[in-house]
């Protein structure tokens, strides 16, 4: 403990004479407050539930912490955007530093709704009444304002379709629609229900429902 006081009041004592201290390094970076050199070990920063983070005192801009409710790097930031949370307008708020939306689940599906190869975390279904697909996800309701599902049609015909993608909300089971339309048909005078055809397509699914304004859901 007395060495970590010591260090703490050598690096402060640094900082305000305006220099770079190392650790593990005998050569900081001047344009550096703190170099930690290029060891073999990494650094540990600090460790936060997500109660724990929202309660931290103080904010200021650049704060960084270890979510381990989220499992993931925060970063306490400025947003351009005004984000409305509750009765406030929200400026700064803990932000999750994440690489790229999640990928949930992808598959490859023929025209009877058959799985030929994915994740194995899904059911696609084909419902004859409305002509259209169902992707029902194991463990996972399906968002459509929060979520990003790609579609790709392929087979014969599949330049001439059209993909529309809907939400099935069935009590607390939400499953994606997916709609094949053939636009040669509605240009040949077709109804909407009868242009609708099977198809065979690729789909991959993306969440990007991960709440980086910490607003209610």
């Amino acid at each position: 403990m007395k060495y970590l006081y010591t260090l703490l009041a050598s690096v402060a004592f640094l900082v305000g004479n305006s220099q770079s201290v190392g650790i593990g390094t005998l050569t900081p970076n001047t344009s550096a407050v703190l170099d930690l050199g290029s060891g073999n070990k990494p650094l540990i920063i600090p460790r936060l539930t997500n109660t724990q983070m929202n309660a931290v005192s103080n904010d200021e801009y650049g704060m960084l912490v270890y979510n381990t409710t989220h499992h993931q790097l925060y970063g306490y930031m400025r947003f351009s955007t005004i984000v409305y949370s509750g009765n406030t307008f929200a400026l700064n708020r803990w932000q999750p530093i994440a690489t790229g939306p999640q990928m949930i689940a992808w598959g490859t599906i023929d025209s009877f709704g058959t799985e030929k190869n994915g994740s194995n975390n899904f059911e696609i279904a084909f419902d004859a009444v409305n002509n259209w697909y169902t992707l029902t996800m194991t463990g996972h309701p399906f968002y459509r304002d929060s979520m990003l599902l790609m579609i790709t049609p392929v087979g014969n015909g599949s330049w001439d379709q059209t993909v529309a993608i809907g939400e099935i909300i069935e009590g607390s089971t939400r499953r994606a629609s997916i709609k094949f339309t053939d636009v040669s048909r509605i240009a040949a005078g077709w109804s909407a229900t009868s242009a609708r055809r099977r198809s065979w397509f690729y789909f991959t699914l993306y969440n990007i429902r991960k709440n980086p304004y910490n607003l209610p859901e």
